[in-house]
């Protein structure tokens, strides 16, 4: 794709120890996450489980009627259920599978919907939880009534399960869950109400999604016109790039001294946040505080380090690609380039679930907060978190530094661009699988960075996709 010449300029020096010391620390913080040897703050953010997300929009897709998909069959709910129903579940997850059962024993037959409800009924006391011990025992003498007894509640009891359902978090099904105590406590005309309304919360995530597939389909033409256009344009005697990398070798080992320093600090920085966070309730606005004072000063003490290492050395910012010329053009090609990056990643996505189907899919840490209800300030600190700072700090290190110093070491952009996309994606917290498809973002990021010379389209890329993101998952949360 690029020109190579990787003997046009000085040879390269020896690394010294930096690339060394930063590769140890990096080792260190992935076998860390692996093993769990250290608290992190990102755990105290999935309040929903993977499973209990996919399960969710699954059902709710099942329960709608406006997508010609025909009608849901007993494999269909079953797919569902098993995401709800695994061995490690939580009490919300195993909530929401009784529920499930008993609006479809239709389907699922009778007597073998009760026999797993009761299964599930002797799982609940034992399953983890993040309710309080008074709120779990509302919750199984709920449970126990309604679907284990199935015995008409009084009406002091049936305003203490309504209240208990409201709760519980149990999202959409809430409905479903009142739509069986109104009708257990034999009042038909409330239950069909409450099956009215559940209905029309299927249909507007079904026209939501309607609208979001059209768009991802527009985008996907899109991409590939990117593609094609880039190969014309590449074609071109326009397209001739400089062989030489931007870093010189011999600042190599002073810009990587400054990437030890940003591995070091985040690092530390998940202990002492993971300490604050244990005492701190899992569900509270002052975690999405906590992630950006972190952010903040681990990034901001790595940043000043960079650029004290550069003063000493004579270093320039644009000696890392940060320069504000053609600012317009810097952010069209970022923009055009996650453009192009869409078919790329959706079909990285959609080989890895057909080649590994029982893997549910990853989700980012703020996942959980951003599908929640959350006041305006803390959707405000989510997207500085994932659309400001992320983004700065990122590609100043990943590429800026982290890139640059491999390719003015080895002379090879290839090597640049592979190693800095996979020291990226496996820090990345979307274990088990997800940071296949960070590492398609990572070597995008990186071709970009090495084609326009300049970190701007990089950083303006990585802000759309992660600011696109949070939209997403706030748009998800509207339709219910």
């Amino acid at each position: 794709m690029w020109n190579n010449l990787s003997e046009a300029g000085e040879p390269p020096r020896a690394s010294g120890y930096a690339l060394w010391v930063a590769l140890l620390l990096f080792v260190v913080i992935v076998l860390s996450n692996l093993l769990m040897v250290r608290p992190r703050l990102t755990d105290r953010f999935d309040v929903w489980s993977t499973r209990v997300m996919q399960a969710e929009y699954t059902a709710r897709m099942l329960y709608g009627n406006f997508l010609p998909v025909g009608a849901a069959r007993r494999t269909d709910w079953d797919d569902a259920l098993k995401l709800l129903t695994t061995k490690d579940a939580p009490l919300g997850a195993l909530v929401r599978a009784v529920v499930l059962l008993d609006d479809q024993a239709g389907i699922m037959g009778q007597k073998d919907a009760q026999q797993r409800i009761d299964q599930l009924l002797q799982r609940m006391p034992h399953a983890p939880t993040q309710f309080s011990p008074q709120e779990k025992q509302a919750i199984l003498r709920w449970c126990l009534t309604v679907y284990g007894e199935r015995r008409r509640p009084s009406a002091e009891e049936k305003e203490r399960f309504r209240r208990t359902i409201e709760r519980a978090n149990l999202g959409w099904m809430r409905l479903l869950a009142l739509k069986h105590l109104e009708f257990l406590a034999g009042d038909t005309e409330s239950a069909r109400r409450w099956d009215v309304q559940a209905r029309e919360e299927a249909n507007r995530l079904q026209y939501t999604l309607v609208v979001v597939f059209a768009i991802v389909a527009l985008l996907m033409l899109a991409g590939v016109g990117t593609w094609l256009a880039y190969a014309v344009w590449k074609s071109s005697t326009r397209s001739n790039q400089p062989a030489l990398p931007l870093l010189s070798p011999r600042f190599a080992d002073a810009v990587l001294w400054a990437l030890v320093a940003y591995f070091a600090a985040t690092y530390l920085g998940g202990w002492v946040a993971g300490a604050f966070a244990a005492a701190l309730p899992a569900s509270t606005p002052l975690l999405v505080v906590l992630v950006l004072l972190v952010q903040v000063a681990t990034g901001g003490v790595a940043l000043w380090w960079l650029y004290r290492q550069m003063k000493q050395n004579g270093i320039e910012w644009r000696d890392l690609g940060l320069t504000g010329k053609r600012l317009s053009e810097q952010i069209a090609w970022g923009t055009a380039a996650y453009v192009a990056m869409i078919p790329v990643l959706l079909i990285t996505v959609v080989l890895v679930q057909v080649l590994l189907p029982t893997i549910p899919s990853p989700a980012h840490p703020i996942a959980g907060v951003a599908s929640s209800d959350n006041p305006r300030w803390v959707v405000v600190l989510l997207f500085l978190v994932a659309a400001v700072f992320a983004p700065l700090f990122e590609e100043v290190f990943f590429r800026g530094v982290l890139l640059n110093a491999v390719w003015a070491l080895t002379g090879n952009r290839w090597i640049g661009i592979i190693a800095s996309a996979l020291v990226f994606s496996v820090l990345h917290p979307q274990m088990y699988l997800g940071w296949i498809a960070v590492f398609v973002i990572g070597l995008m990021l990186g071709a970009l960075f090495v084609e326009r010379r300049s970190l701007l389209p990089c950083i303006w890329m990585h802000a759309l996709n992660n600011g696109l993101a949070l939209f997403a998952a706030h748009l998800l949360r509207m339709t219910g």
